[in-house]
């Protein structure tokens, strides 16, 4: 596999979740391997703030978050970005369909788009996603 559409609950399946859901681990062994997470504009702030989050509620040291933030920056030297403006009546109309939040709608739009696969553990999303025919990881 080339590449995949990484959302950010996947990505944080590795980074915060003890111990690693199955999917999380499948999706960094792949990026391991050599495969390019495509991701959204969006996907490092949901990243960022989790990782603020987990912090601030004692689940992360003021170092680990240094240290998070330092790899989410090595991070994006293998993630491609996608930087298409997607017209927000399309994002609208995705989440409406799909019952998903727009931010949720984004990762399917875009692998949809792109025709990936997409790593997600959102059970919403992977439901959507099956629905629309992607193949999940």
């Amino acid at each position: 596999m080339k590449a995949f559409v990484l959302d950010a609950s996947a990505a944080l399946g590795w980074i915060l979740d003890r111990p690693v859901h199955p999917r999380a681990s499948h999706a960094r062994m792949l990026i391991t391997a050599g495969s390019t997470p495509v991701i959204p504009t969006l996907w490092l702030q949901e990243v960022s703030n989790a990782i603020v989050i987990a912090e601030r509620r004692g689940r992360l040291t003021a170092a680990q978050v240094r240290a998070l933030a330092a790899d989410l920056e090595d991070f994006l030297q293998v993630a491609e970005v996608d930087s298409l403006r997607v017209r927000p009546t399309i994002l609208i109309e995705t989440a409406q369909r799909t019952l998903l939040s727009v931010y949720d709608a984004t990762y399917l739009e875009l692998a949809s788009r792109r025709r990936l696969a997409l790593a997600t553990l959102d059970e919403k999303l992977q439901e959507a996603s099956q629905r629309a025919g992607l193949t999940l990881i």
